[in-house]
């Protein structure tokens, strides 16, 4: 594949991830909470988080696309927007997990 190729493919997985973020905000926006109890809305967060994982597989496509473009490239730094985000929504839910499970006694 030649270079000019490769930053095709770089830019429409991009804009693929970001279509992903859009239909995992929406998903959760849209979908009618079901459920009684404590369980009452769970499938709109699975339905997020489902979308979410998606995300997570195409920012990690992107990152090692990321290394085929070379240094000085705009192209190059955005491409490692995707993976910076689910970096930084990985930490999120695991500081919440931490948080949530050391005050239970």
């Amino acid at each position: 594949m030649t270079q000019a190729g490769r930053h095709i493919a770089l830019k429409i997985i991009l804009l693929a991830w970001v279509a992903i973020m859009g239909i995992s905000i929406f998903g959760y926006i849209l979908t009618e909470a079901s459920g009684d109890g404590f369980t009452r809305g769970l499938n709109r967060i699975m339905v997020f988080l489902g979308w979410q994982i998606a995300g997570l597989v195409v920012a990690l496509i992107c990152l090692f696309l990321r290394a085929r473009v070379e240094p000085g490239r705009p192209l190059r730094w955005v491409a490692m927007v995707p993976a910076l985000v689910a970096g930084a929504q990985v930490l999120a839910i695991l500081s919440l997990f931490l948080a949530t499970s050391a005050n239970v006694r």
